[in-house]
């Protein structure tokens, strides 16, 4: 993640955002997905900003790559602060339980819902179609 001066212009933004993916290209740093999340207050003033460009990105890399992008945002004008963060393989397989768990989840509501679907129609009552009512009138003159 990264933070960018807040600049009124959003082509200016866009252009930095854009420099910083090219340089990460050149490094060999495979972009996964950039999050622009846009101005933010910020959480105490850096500079004379109290407001900042939030951008995610996630990346995959190694580490001398990690490095060098650091070192070159440090030097970036407009970039006021950047935090990089190790995902762990743990990370990873927790999201994917996550995920199977939600999926058996959703499939279990849906297995209830047709369930409760099919034994609403069987306990409708039979007098409301015609047919129960015929049975009925020759019930009653069987009688």
């Amino acid at each position: 993640m990264y933070i960018l001066e807040p600049n009124p212009d959003e082509e200016a933004t866009k252009a930095l955002i854009g420099q910083i993916e090219e340089f990460m290209g050149k490094q060999g740093v495979s972009i996964e997905g950039t999050d622009p999340w846009g101005k933010r207050r910020l959480a105490y003033r850096i500079g004379r900003h109290t407001e900042g460009y939030y951008v995610l990105s996630r990346l995959k890399a190694e580490a001398e790559a990690i490095s060098e992008l650091e070192r070159r945002l440090r030097v970036t004008d407009g970039v006021l602060r950047f935090l990089t963060v190790r995902v762990d393989k743990e990370q990873g397989k927790l999201e994917r339980r996550k995920a199977r768990k939600a999926a058996r989840e959703q499939a279990r509501r849906e297995r209830r819902r047709r369930k409760a679907a099919a034994s609403e129609q069987a306990a409708a009552p039979e007098a409301d179609s015609p047919e129960s009512a015929k049975s009925t009138e020759s019930a009653a003159e069987v009688e």
